[in-house]
């Protein structure tokens, strides 16, 4: 009988010191309790020691307050083009009403969940396919946008929705592998014409300035040797003048000795001949023998003849 006595005893003792160490908390940072009492709710404990009235009052829940990442399942989403795409996202969201999160939602993450992938399927489905692998950030976006004011009714706040990864089927992708294979092949020729355009262009335009630098060039020899002979022949006409005008200063006070040695130069032409006959009026014959010279030869001359009739 002593022996069931002590096991009732320590039995009892334990089901005490369960209850006792039960009505303890202790509640981190980042986190709160949710106490109740007797399934009615009470308060929010915030972190630190706590201690509640056994059996009464009971903490049914710690919420935590930190952003907690999310990964959603891959699903399948038919674009506008009725092209069936597999997306898979991610996001990140925290509580921000323990009390809307906790009493008012059964699931409020399965909530925001299902939204989440519900409002994918809307914004992908009016979106061709093209957009829709081009236009992730876009999408990324909108699908915040459109959870920011959904799940603020389920006590969370989303704060980054990222889409992880866009895949189309196998055939599909082939075909899209083609038309990227096509593209950069018009492209990489529309390049390549146009470097050649570019390059004939720029050819052209060389020779262009080649031609012209070559004409400008030949005109301006031109020009030089126009201004050469121009000069030359100024500097031959300024001789001539200067000629002239020397020797109509030398035939001021000379012109009739001139006159008549210019005379006597032609005589000695004529008279070179034997067969010519020299016809000259008095008036020359006269002026002639008023020059010493003349005058002598005319003496000798008309002494020859006297002596040759008197032979």
């Amino acid at each position: 009988m002593s022996i069931l006595i002590w096991i009732v005893a320590i039995v009892l003792a334990i089901i005490v010191l369960a209850i006792v160490f039960s009505s303890f908390a202790i509640i981190h940072t980042g986190e709160v309790g949710i106490v109740e009492r007797l399934g009615v709710y009470v308060k929010t404990l915030d972190p630190g020691f706590h201690m509640v009235v056994p059996v009464i009052y009971r903490i049914t829940q710690i919420v935590n307050l930190k952003q907690i990442p999310m990964r959603i399942d891959e699903q399948e989403v038919i674009t506008k083009d009725n092209v069936v795409v597999r997306v898979s996202e991610t996001l990140k969201y925290h509580i921000t009403d323990t009390n809307a999160f906790v009493y008012k939602n059964k699931d409020s993450v399965m909530s925001m969940v299902q939204d989440t992938r519900a409002q994918l399927r809307g914004i992908i489905g009016n979106m061709d396919l093209n957009e829709v692998l081009n236009g992730t950030e876009q999408v990324n976006h909108s699908l915040f946008d459109q959870l920011s004011e959904v799940t603020a009714g389920y006590g969370l706040n989303v704060d980054r929705v990222n889409i992880d990864s866009v895949e189309v089927d196998q055939d599909i992708q082939e075909s899209m592998n083609k038309l990227l294979r096509a593209s950069r092949e018009k492209e990489a020729n529309i390049m390549q014409a146009d470097g050649l355009k570019q390059a004939a262009i720029a050819k052209a335009e060389g020779q262009k300035q080649a031609d012209i630098l070559e004409a400008e060039a030949n005109k301006q020899t031109q020009i030089l040797q126009a201004q050469g002979r121009a000069e030359s022949q100024r500097l031959i006409a300024q001789a001539s003048r200067d000629q002239i005008n020397y020797l109509n200063e030398a035939l001021k006070d000379n012109a009739p000795t001139f006159l008549q040695y210019k005379n006597i130069e032609a005589m000695e032409k004529l008279a070179e001949s034997k067969a010519n006959t020299v016809i000259m009026p008095n008036s020359a014959i006269d002026s002639l023998g008023s020059m010493p010279t003349i005058g002598k030869l005319f003496n000798q001359t008309n002494q020859e003849n006297t002596t040759e009739n008197d032979k």
